[in-house]
């Protein structure tokens, strides 16, 4: 009977966990199912501070280094979402991560900047109904070992421009399971799956 039990708990957990909603408003999903157009912004990336050490800075200082993997990972975000958009025909349109880029650079507004800005202005500013904004952590220590629990930490946030809030939030972690993992490869492994997991659905065909 106690087997029994453990088991239900632990299927309901899972159960519990695969219908979870991440939603962070009320009227969240009214919201998003009124996005028409869409733009991904550029990740905000960060290396823990062991991770430097281990890895050592080289010719490129670590601040530009997580500039241009927060640029890579946009891009990442941008084609994993084209892509399910045309697939799965889905009622939104994706602007282009190069024109959003272009645009962020007239308006003045450099990837320091970006980071702490409200997203919902900066959809407001780009022309689209919302944006898509994710942030990744590398977190290692070489006290767990090689492996361990060294991994990427990856959240990815949708703001609504009308609301002017953030509208669904969710977060994974992808694990360093072998010493050709490399952080690019963990962090675009997760984007990939966060992307699928973004609440827009199919439109009329």
């Amino acid at each position: 009977m106690k087997k029994i039990g453990v088991l239900f708990l632990v299927m309901w957990g899972f159960y519990a966990c695969k219908t979870a909603k991440p939603y962070t408003l009320p009227d969240s999903e009214a919201l998003i199912s009124a996005h028409k157009r869409v733009a991904v912004l550029p990740f905000d990336v960060k290396f823990s501070e062991e991770y430097k050490k281990v890895m050592r800075e080289g010719k490129t200082p670590w601040e530009e280094q997580e500039r241009r993997a927060g640029i890579d990972l946009q891009r990442s975000a941008f084609e994993d979402l084209a892509r399910r958009v045309n697939k799965k025909r889905l009622g939104i349109t994706v602007q282009d991560y190069l024109t959003t880029n272009r645009t962020l650079e007239q308006s003045g507004i450099p990837y320091s900047q970006l980071i702490g800005m409200e997203k919902a202005r900066i959809a407001s500013l780009l022309g689209v109904d919302a944006v898509v904004f994710g942030s990744s952590a590398v977190e290692f220590s070489m006290s767990r070992g090689f492996t361990g629990s060294n991994g990427i930490v990856t959240r990815l946030d949708l703001f609504d421009a009308g609301a002017g809030q953030k509208v669904w939030s969710i977060s994974d972690r992808e694990y360093i399971r072998s010493r050709f993992d490399s952080p690019q490869d963990l962090a675009r492994r997760t984007v990939s799956d966060l992307i699928g997991a973004l609440p827009y659905k199919s439109g009329p065909k």
